[in-house]
């Protein structure tokens, strides 16, 4: 009996390890095709690039073409703006502008001091939020301001132009918006949008019969003001905006404030560059494989490598408090955003969340794609030095796309 079921347990083991063997030598070789037809589209690609694909669950490295090479990212620096605010800020955090008055008693309809607006960095702030502040502030019975209206954007510096004009041979400053605590409408009237926002506060508040006799004029907030009300926005409104259409303004925005939060009021490009870097360490990202001036990827001074996505979008895969929120801010392809009009009718389509990336003579492309199997898939694709036209490098990275959607181990 013994003999025999010796005999027989060995034909099993033979069978087994001849089948485990045959199925990893299959998923061998259909890894190696893959592998092959990326090289055959990067070797139609004549500028410099850089590629990474790994499994988000298994964590296996599926292709690599020069990964340690430092890249210009461009908005895909947003990646590393977006997943720092929702690590350091918190998923809950809401950008605020809120409205304060130094008189304590608001009971006798009279504000017997200063009307304040304070901005504390939410970069979509319109003239709606501010229509809804003033019917607020007339709303609790006030009909008379004897001070000032006073706008505060203290929260933030007044780099309004970013590094514009900082380095040679970077981004000119026609193309930087601009940036301060207090916005309006995306800053695009021109300068100064926080005394636009003041302004439009006074006039609301004029046509509900609530008289200034002051001026607008531009101050600091005193920290025993008392708050009347305030409009709010989530961080994820903010990302969404920020990631589904690349908005710059934002961006910069966004990293100023998580370097107002990190360190302290007013937040600058070294303060959030600083908490980049120390959130990034943090998750075990080496110092040497990238530098962050500043948070939108507008300035040619970024720098890259392939292992600071990979490892940053893990993180975030295996974040389970954090990553659905981060996911659904990535454009779709074929959907929505800047891949609205990419990868559509293939098997890409819809099943890749990414950032783009574009300035001149760059083009990059980072995210998640799902392959045949279900399997989640982290990719990261840098293409330096492609000239003016984009559209030609965008065609081969989302070829690449599709041959991720399209792969199985099965």
């Amino acid at each position: 009996m013994i003999n025999k079921f010796s005999k027989y347990f060995s034909v099993i083991l033979i069978l087994f390890v001849t089948s485990s063997s045959f199925s990893k030598d299959k998923v061998s070789d259909k890894l190696k095709i893959f592998q092959a037809r990326i090289d055959s589209i990067v070797a139609t690609v004549n500028c410099s690039v850089s590629i990474q694909i790994a499994s988000a669950s298994k964590y296996d490295l599926l292709y690599s073409y020069k990964p340690e090479a430092k890249m210009i990212p461009a908005s895909i620096t947003k990646v590393i703006t977006s997943t720092t605010a929702l690590s350091l800020l918190s998923v809950n955090y809401q950008f605020k502008t809120v409205i304060y008055t130094d008189d304590n008693n608001l009971g006798d309809g009279v504000i017997n001091g200063n009307l304040y607006i304070k901005g504390y960095g939410d970069p979509d702030f319109s003239s709606y939020d501010v229509v809804v502040l003033a019917k607020n502030v007339s709303g609790k019975n006030i009909r008379e301001i004897t001070g000032n209206i006073i706008y505060d954007d203290t929260y933030l510096d007044e780099e309004h132009y970013g590094l514009a004009n900082y380095y040679n041979s970077d981004t000119k400053i026609a193309y930087w918006p601009y940036v301060c605590a207090l916005s309006l409408d995306k800053n695009k009237s021109g300068s100064n949008p926080a005394y636009s926002a003041a302004k439009l506060l006074s006039d609301q508040l004029a046509s509900q019969n609530v008289k200034l006799d002051g001026i607008i004029v531009a101050g600091t907030t005193p920290d025993v003001a008392l708050e009347i009300t305030k409009t709010t926005r989530s961080i994820t409104d903010v990302l969404t905006n920020m990631n589904k259409i690349s908005d710059n303004q934002s961006a910069i925005t966004v990293f100023k404030v998580i370097g107002a939060n990190y360190k302290s009021p007013p937040g600058s490009l070294k303060n959030g560059s600083d908490a980049v870097a120390d959130f990034l360490t943090s998750i075990g990202v080496s110092r040497k494989n990238y530098e962050i001036l500043e948070g939108s990827g507008l300035t040619r001074y970024n720098y890259v490598t392939s292992d600071l996505y990979i490892q940053l979008l893990k993180y975030m895969f295996d974040d389970v408090k954090n990553f659905d929120y981060f996911y659904a801010t990535l454009p779709v392809g074929g959907v929505d955003g800047t891949l609205k009009d990419r990868m559509g009718g293939t098997e890409a389509e819809k099943n890749v969340h990414a950032k783009t990336g574009t300035i001149n003579g760059v083009s990059t492309l980072t995210g998640y794609a799902v392959s045949r199997d279900n399997e989640p898939i982290i990719f990261y694709i840098a293409m330096n030095g492609c000239g003016n036209n984009s559209k030609p490098y965008r065609n081969k990275q989302d070829d690449i796309c599709e041959l991720i959607c399209q792969f199985s181990r099965k």
